[in-house]
């Protein structure tokens, strides 16, 4: 079976969970919008994970809000809801702490990355799974994101303690970039965020290249917002991706970020979601800021 996941902590869980469930012998990392965009083909042994439902498959897990991924009509195995993580899903689905205790924490940990349930340390210094989830980061530019996400993969399957991952030299590499590339994202996120109210808006689409750094600085330089607007080039610089996010450290935005990003053709979850910017970007920003400002 293929497995089709995200690149990131959560996708990484989702295969190590479904890896020791199911007889997984291909895995391919993609992106949301590709699979809402319907260019990832679909065959009926396929496990999509962490990603939109697409018909056809054989398994399904995500958390998600997406244009194109509310629940199915059609029937579908595998699971989908609220939940702070897709991982969480899959561990549950397959018998979770009674099944597969030894996973317990990585699952744990991926919950509060991917819904953002950090401390201060966490963004600072982060340690341990949260740690290891920032080095799954494409714009890091070191090394293949694949064959690093199987290294990972093979590790954790094994049940690898996670002090000894952290020490591998590819952990370790990416580790010290990201904290180098942490310098220079405070110096950028002073140049062009701005503080609008409650949000902080952070347009990247003049600044080339965008260091990578801990996307939940921005929190800790600016304590008193509550949810951030960020705008920036994708990597083919046609189409400027606009990402939002609940603070980490001010956690009283009451707007479902993932459903407001999926009323203009993106998707995610209450508290992080994302969108293309195809049309009128300018707009489309300043109606998001707007509607974030007036929900508080």
């Amino acid at each position: 079976m293929r497995l089709i996941t995200r690149g990131d902590l959560d996708g990484l869980t989702c295969a190590v969970i479904i890896s020791l469930n199911e007889d997984v012998d291909e895995i391919l990392l993609t992106h949301p919008q590709k699979i809402a965009d319907g260019q990832v083909e679909i065959r009926d042994t396929d496990i999509i994970a962490n990603l939109p439902f697409q018909k056809g498959c054989a398994l399904w897990f995500d958390h998600h809000q997406h244009t194109t991924a509310k629940t199915p009509t059609e029937p579908f195995e595998g699971a989908f809801g609220r939940a702070p993580s897709a991982a969480r899903l899959a561990y549950e689905y397959y018998g979770g702490l009674l099944t597969m205790p030894q996973l317990e924490e990585l699952v744990h940990e991926t919950d509060r990355l991917d819904s953002a349930n950090l401390t201060l340390d966490d963004i600072l210094d982060p340690q341990g799974y949260i740690q290891l989830g920032y080095t799954l980061d494409s714009r890091t530019g070191l090394g293949n994101l694949n064959e690093y996400f199987m290294t990972l993969l093979d590790l954790l399957v094994t049940n690898t303690p996670i002090d000894q991952i952290l020490a591998y030299p590819e952990v370790e590499e990416r580790s010290g970039r990201l904290e180098m590339e942490d310098i220079e994202l405070h110096a950028a996120l002073k140049v062009y965020t701005e503080i609008d109210g409650n949000v902080a808006l952070t347009d990247f689409r003049d600044l080339d290249p965008v260091p990578v750094g801990n996307r939940f600085l921005v929190y800790a330089i600016y304590p008193k917002i509550n949810v951030e607007v960020r705008v920036q080039w994708r990597k083919d610089m046609k189409i400027p991706m606009l990402t939002l996010g609940h603070s980490v450290i001010n956690r009283t935005c009451k707007t479902d970020v993932g459903e407001l990003a999926s009323r203009y053709g993106g998707g995610g979850h209450r508290g992080a979601g994302s969108l293309p910017l195809k049309e009128d970007p300018d707009k489309t920003i300043a109606e998001i800021v707007a509607d974030l400002k007036a929900n508080g």
